[in-house]
């Protein structure tokens, strides 16, 4: 369950950098870190998870299509509302339904070639109580794709 529930959670977040507005973001190689804060999960399951993906024109415009976010998960589990873009900070609200049912808040701020952010995500558990959870995360541009 916390295995799912932290994969949705991550496809859900990076899927809204690109929502509605374009952010100040380059296109190429990125390298990516999320840190989870999940309550109760074992020691080490919380430590900072690193990825690179490339990012082009099409997903940084494209609802979804951000690093690690495939347009399909995103579209069918999650909906994403109250998308600001001012200046270089974006904020939202998402709401995500089906087994791992959750909703919360986020916000990215960009710089061209990096950007962080924050979300935090209320989880209702399956014959449990609610869970908050929160994520941080970061990018920065390291260069031309490789092809």
């Amino acid at each position: 369950m916390r295995f799912a529930t932290t994969s949705v959670l991550a496809t859900a977040i990076l899927a809204v950098a690109a929502h509605a507005a374009t952010p100040n973001m380059k296109e190429g190689l990125w390298e990516i870190t999320m840190t989870m804060d999940i309550p109760g999960m074992p020691p080490g399951a919380n430590a900072p998870r690193t990825m690179q993906q490339c990012i082009g024109k099409k997903e940084i415009e494209k609802p979804g299509g951000t690093p690690g976010a495939g347009p399909d998960q995103m579209s069918k589990d999650c909906q994403v509302s109250d998308y600001k873009l001012q200046g270089n900070t974006a904020t939202w609200k998402m709401a995500c339904k089906g087994q791992n049912e959750m909703t919360g808040s986020g916000s990215m701020t960009y710089s061209g070639t990096s950007y962080s952010g924050k979300n935090t995500f209320t989880v209702k558990n399956q014959g449990g109580p609610p869970q908050t959870m929160s994520m941080a995360y970061s990018g920065k541009y390291v260069g031309p794709c490789k092809k």
